[in-house]
């Protein structure tokens, strides 16, 4: 529980004594009252057919003076949950000379605790006006779906009813819902809704934003198309958005649930300004099997994918080109047991991919096939000739390696690495929508990798922009939301660039969105 959370309870809880206290002795004193009633004079009797003169009754001009009520020590004690005070002789009082001793329990009970409530106010109030700014945080592992309120990418919660946004008369790209009740009151200056939730939206191509608070959130709805557009935001880790792995791709945006960590002056960061491209870099440098089982296949999607792409970098296998005139007769020869070997390799992996593909098309998926595939496919090696320039003599060197063919090395990029790029997109799909899609080895490397690209790529609301825009002014701006370009969120603005949405404070403050800036950041 927050230490803002902490206090509201303890001003409730101080507020609720108070009137309890002041109700009580209010209670007491009236109950001590006692009202005299004049007799009622004798009616005469009723003359038949005789009307009877009706006089109203008298009051005096006057209230009667009510006698005094005298609350004694113990009922004051009770009230007040203290030790009745022995109270002075009556030729001991001295009102010029009254002391601290003598003020009534009571009393003292009500200014002590209407004291503790005023400094209790004062403190939710320093807390409340305290300026935060709040960090979208990826849920890596995510937790249930009951308690996931705000989320990027996806499917929006409309209400029932609700079309899509539309923006220039186009079904707008969804990028995030925002529960507004979970907005710290710091944010924006305590400007904006703190009820319902806020729903981000962009024009297919353009950098122009809808932004919708709904005041009622519905069941998830599909967005009604694919980012399909070349002209798009999408833009998945490793570039698979371009060449001949497009086809590869999950063309959406992962649903990808985020908490909401409020960042105040002098508090930890969970942001990152490291290269997001760094991971993937050292894992293509340092080399690796993806017989190894955290790379295996999970379902038939990823193992079609995988056997479809082998077959398409089959043709790299083949013969090398002719030598050159006049090369050594063993140059020669070391070429043409490399072209044999490669062969070989080839047919005995298009036997495995017939294999797949019939199992696909009649079989459920398992485990232990993806297990058999991999190890099949281990087996068979191939054989690289790699060039390179003796530094002392300057003379071209040849290395001939042999290599299983799930390997991986930076000088040796047969179709490994393309596979594991498509297996990284998939994966992060299958793990939004259910963890346990993933195999336990498959969650054990995966899950730090994306932890670290979130750090890397977060998302954030109500700061200063992270990086330098045109047009901001800090006085009478709020940024509404800043999103990154994420391999990990499958988003991509300019060159790598950030999306920053801005919008005056005076709309803020009335819940106008519909004069937003949306700039690019560089």
């Amino acid at each position: 529980m927050t230490e803002l959370e902490l206090l509201g309870w303890a001003l409730a809880l101080a507020t609720l004594a108070f009137l309890a206290i002041i109700g009580f002795a209010i209670w007491w004193s009236w109950r001590s009252r006692t009202a005299t009633a004049a007799p009622r004079e004798p009616q005469a009797p009723r003359a038949s057919r005789v009307p009877r003169e009706i006089r109203l009754p008298k009051l005096p001009r006057k209230a009667a003076p009510e006698p005094d009520v005298e609350i004694s020590p113990s009922r004051l004690a009770r009230i007040s949950r203290k030790a009745p005070i022995e109270m002075p002789a009556d030729d001991e009082y001295a009102p010029e000379h009254q002391s601290a001793a003598a003020i009534e329990p009571a009393d003292v009970a009500l200014e002590s605790m209407a004291l503790e409530v005023e400094e209790a106010a004062h403190r939710a109030e320093k807390i409340d006006a305290q300026e935060v700014s709040l960090r979208l945080v990826p849920q890596i592992p995510p937790r249930d779906a009951i308690s996931t309120n705000s989320w990027l990418g996806g499917r929006p919660r409309l209400p029932a009813g609700m079309e899509w946004p539309k923006i220039d008369d186009q079904p707008a790209d969804f990028l995030a819902q925002i529960d507004c009740a979970d907005l710290p009151q710091g944010l924006w200056g305590g400007l904006g809704p703190r009820d319902g939730a806020l729903a981000f939206f962009i024009h297919r191509r353009r950098f122009d934003m809808c932004v919708v608070h709904l005041r009622d959130t519905g069941t998830p709805v599909a967005p009604p198309y694919t980012l399909n557009d070349p002209e798009g935001w999408f833009g998945p880790h490793g570039g698979l958005a371009f060449g001949d792995l497009a086809s590869f791709a999950v063309r959406a945006f992962p649903e990808w649930p985020v908490d909401l960590v409020a960042i105040g002056p002098g508090d930890a960061d969970p942001r990152s300004e490291a290269d997001p491209g760094e991971p993937g870099a050292a894992l293509y440098d340092r080399g690796y099997d993806i017989a190894d089982p955290a790379f295996h296949p999970f379902d038939w999607g990823s193992m079609t994918a995988m056997v479809a792409l082998l077959e398409m970098r089959l043709d790299r296998l083949t013969p090398e080109a002719a030598p050159a005139p006049g090369a050594d007769a063993g140059d020669i020869a070391e070429m043409e047991q490399r072209a044999a070997f490669n062969y070989e390799a080839r047919k005995r992996a298009e036997e495995i991919i017939a294999i797949v593909h019939d199992s696909a098309a009649r079989a459920e998926f398992s485990a232990s096939d993806a297990t058999a595939v991999m190890a099949g496919l281990h087996a068979i090696h191939w054989v690289k000739a790699i060039r390179s320039v003796d530094p002392e003599t300057g003379a071209e060197r040849i290395e001939t390696i042999t290599l299983p063919l799930t390997t991986h090395r930076a000088d040796a990029n047969l179709w490994v690495h393309d596979y594991q790029t498509i297996l990284f997109d998939r994966a992060k799909h299958a793990w939004c929508a259910n963890p346990d899609n993933l195999s336990a080895p498959t969650r054990a490397f995966y899950e730090p990798w994306w932890r670290d690209l979130a750090e890397r790529e977060m998302a954030a609301m109500g700061h200063e922009p992270f990086r330098h825009i045109l047009d901001y002014d800090e006085e009478h701006e709020a940024v509404l939301l800043e999103l990154p370009t994420s391999g990990l969120m499958s988003r991509r603005f300019g060159d790598g660039d950030n999306l920053v949405v801005t919008i005056d404070k005076a709309d803020l403050a009335i819940g106008d969105f519909s004069k937003l800036r949306v700039q690019v950041s560089h």
